[in-house]
C-alpha cells in the first residue's frame, strides 16, 4: 500500500517507443530496452547473516568466487568496510544465488543480495528481476484467495508503481515495507497470485505514453481521494470519485482517541495546546476527508492541516482521514489507508460483481490505458 509520491515520471528507458494500439478496448503494446532489475531496501543493520540454499557466487571489489550451498556469512561493519570473518573486503559485497535462494534474517529471497556499508551499519538490498520481485509484493497486498481478476489488477497496479519508481541514481529503487509497497520474499508465493502475474505478464498501466504511478490503498471507505487533495500533487488520472461500497472490515470503524497520547504527540510537533478535551473538523477535501483539524486543550486551540495532519493522525492510529468527530475525542470513520488510486477491497467488490482486471484498472485510473511491455525491437 504505497503511502506517497517518491517520482511522478519513469525513468527514460521504461518511456515508450512504439504505441500499436491505444484506448481502452485494446491492450496497446510498446517496445522498450531490456528492463533494469528491482533493487529493494530489506534492512539495515549492525550485522547481517546471509545463508545460501545452494551454489552460489560472491563478489568484491578484489573479484568472484562460487562457494558451495548451506555457508552463513555473517556480516558487520568496520571503519566503513563490511567485514566478513574478521577480513575487510571493501563497502560493498553481492552474493548471487545459482539458480537457489539466498535468506537473510529468516525470510528468502531470489536474485541476489547486495550489502553496503553506510555509516556504521549494513544495507541490504535485494537485486531481481521485475516478474520475480511481484511473486513477493503481490500476496503480501492482497489475499490469493481473492477473485483472480482482482488480483491481476493488484498485480498490474504494482508492477506500473514499480516501473516509476526505478531511480538509478539512487542506492535502492524501493523498499519492502508499506512505505512502499509490502515485498516478502519467496515465502509469500503462491500460486493463485503466480497465476495473475503470469497472465498480466508485462502488462503497465500508461497516460500519454509513459507508465502511470498507480498509488493504491486498503479500502476507500466509499470515496476515492484525488493526489491534490493529499499531497498537494495533480496528476490528472488519480481524481476524487464516488467508489464502490465493500464488504471489508475497514468500510467502516470507530474510535476513541487516548487524550495523553494525543496531548504528548502534539507537544512534541510543537503544537501547544496543553492537556487535548476536543477536536472538531474544520474543513473536508472533495473526497470528504478531513483537510483541517481544530484541536483545543487547556492551552487553547490550534487548528492542523496538511502534512502535519496526516502524520499526526498516522500517530494517533487513524486507519484513515474519512472520518467525523462525533464528540469530544470520538471518531466515526470509513476505509484504510490515504485513499488514492485503486482501493484494494474495491477492486475484490468489482471483481465479484464481474469485472475484468482491466475495467477495475479503468474505475480506479480514468483516462489511462493499458500497454504491455515487450523487450527489444520489433
Amino acid at each position: 500500500m504505497p503511502r506517497r509520491p517518491r517520482h511522478l515520471k519513469p525513468p527514460a528507458h521504461f518511456l515508450l517507443c512504439l504505441v500499436l494500439a491505444v484506448g481502452p478496448a485494446a491492450l496497446a503494446q510498446a517496445y522498450v530496452a531490456a528492463p533494469t532489475p528491482v533493487r529493494v531496501l530489506l534492512a539495515t543493520a549492525p550485522e547481517v547473516t546471509v545463508i545460501a540454499s545452494g551454489p552460489h557466487r560472491v563478489i568484491t571489489a578484489a573479484g568472484r568466487a562460487t562457494t558451495p550451498a548451506g555457508l552463513a556469512w555473517p556480516v558487520t561493519v568496520r571503519g566503513g568496510a563490511l567485514v566478513v570473518d574478521g577480513h575487510d573486503v571493501g563497502a560493498n559485497l553481492t552474493f548471487e544465488a545459482d539458480g537457489g535462494t539466498l535468506e537473510v534474517a529468516g525470510r528468502r529471497y531470489r536474485g541476489s543480495i547486495r550489502l553496503s556499508a553506510v555509516g556504521d551499519l549494513v544495507e541490504v538490498v535485494n537485486v531481481l528481476d521485475l516478474e520475480a520481485y511481484l511473486r513477493g509484493v503481490v500476496p503480501a497486498e492482497m489475499a490469493a484467495s481473492w477473485p483472480l481478476e482482482a488480483l491481476k489488477a493488484q498485480a498490474v497496479a504494482a508492477r506500473s508503481y514499480t516501473l516509476t519508481s526505478l531511480d538509478p541514481t539512487a542506492r535502492y529503487d524501493l523498499c519492502a515495507t508499506d512505505e512502499c509497497q509490502v515485498y516478502r520474499g519467496v515465502e509469500a508465493e503462491h500460486p493463485r497470485t503466480d497465476e495473475a502475474i503470469a497472465a498480466t505478464a508485462g502488462v503497465v498501466v500508461t497516460y500519454q505514453g509513459e507508465a502511470a504511478k498507480t498509488y493504491y490503498h486498503s479500502d476507500s471507505g466509499g470515496a476515492v481521494a484525488s493526489s491534490q487533495e493529499v499531497w498537494g500533487t495533480r496528476i490528472p488520472y488519480l481524481v476524487a470519485f464516488q467508489d464502490v461500497q465493500t464488504s471489508g472490515p475497514h468500510r467502516a470503524w470507530t474510535a476513541r482517541l487516548d487524550p495523553r497520547l494525543v496531548s504528548a504527540s502534539l507537544a512534541a510537533a510543537g503544537v501547544g495546546v496543553g492537556a487535548v478535551t476536543s477536536l472538531r473538523v474544520v474543513r473536508v477535501s472533495e473526497s470528504g476527508r478531513v483537510a483541517a483539524l481544530e484541536v483545543t486543550g487547556s492551552g487553547g486551540s490550534r487548528v492542523l492541516e496538511g502534512v502535519q495532519l496526516r502524520s499526526l493522525a498516522r500517530g494517533w492510529g487513524l486507519k484513515s482521514m474519512r472520518f467525523s468527530v462525533t464528540g469530544g475525542l470520538d471518531l466515526k470513520g470509513a476505509g484504510w489507508g490515504h485513499g488514492v488510486g485503486m482501493s484494494q477491497y474495491g477492486a475484490r467488490a468489482l471483481a465479484l460483481s464481474g469485472y475484468d482486471y482491466g475495467r477495475i484498472l479503468g474505475h480506479y485510473y480514468p483516462t489511462t490505458a493499458l500497454t504491455r511491455f515487450v523487450a527489444g525491437g520489433r
